[in-house]
């Protein structure tokens, strides 16, 4: 027995040891990734717009007789179930760098980019923006993807809404790693 754990402890150092990289190991010919930002203010305007088709759903929330339809990273489709057997598209709701939302009562929270907008659903043919908290969380400042270079983030510039190859620096211009 002692031995199976003496086994299964080297092996899981020498993983740890093998995803370590030294500085030198990094190759700085690769082009690097660079956050793509938004300081337009309208960035994180929530609208409510007509219905529109689904083309990237997601999770279905309830609230009474309607459902809320996901779009990834756009908003949500407000649909009513009145009547089961003729669903009707009410709505969108557009939340630029929506990522997640909670009903509770008559009220949705959605998340836009880095704040918590609440909407207050008295009637989902007139929803309306009742409060919002600026920089309620953290967004990541670094890529989605592991084993790059990336130019590190600058929060002064603007919301990060995407991350994009660089056309114009090299890899030993990245100051971060990932």
């Amino acid at each position: 027995m002692p031995t199976r754990l003496l086994h299964c402890t080297l092996f899981g150092v020498l993983l740890l040891l093998n995803a370590c990289r030294s500085d030198n190991e990094w190759d700085t010919n690769k082009t690097p990734y660079e956050p793509v930002y938004n300081a337009d203010p309208n960035t994180k305007h929530v609208r409510f717009l007509p219905p529109r088709s689904t083309t990237n759903g997601g999770n279905l929330y309830t609230s009474g007789a309607y459902v809320l339809e996901e779009e990834k990273d756009s908003g949500l489709h407000v649909i009513s179930y009145e009547d089961p057997a003729n669903p009707k598209k009410l709505a969108f709701i557009s939340i630029p760098g929506f990522r997640a939302a909670a009903i509770k009562g008559d009220y949705l929270y959605v998340s836009n980019y880095d704040d918590l907008v609440t909407i207050h659903l008295n009637s989902f043919s007139n929803p309306q923006e009742t409060g919002r908290i600026a920089q309620a969380w953290h967004l990541n400042d670094y890529p989605p993807f592991t084993g790059i270079l990336f130019i590190c983030a600058d929060s002064t510039k603007g919301t990060i809404v995407s991350w994009k190859l660089s056309e114009t620096l090299t890899g030993t211009s990245a100051k971060c790693r990932r």
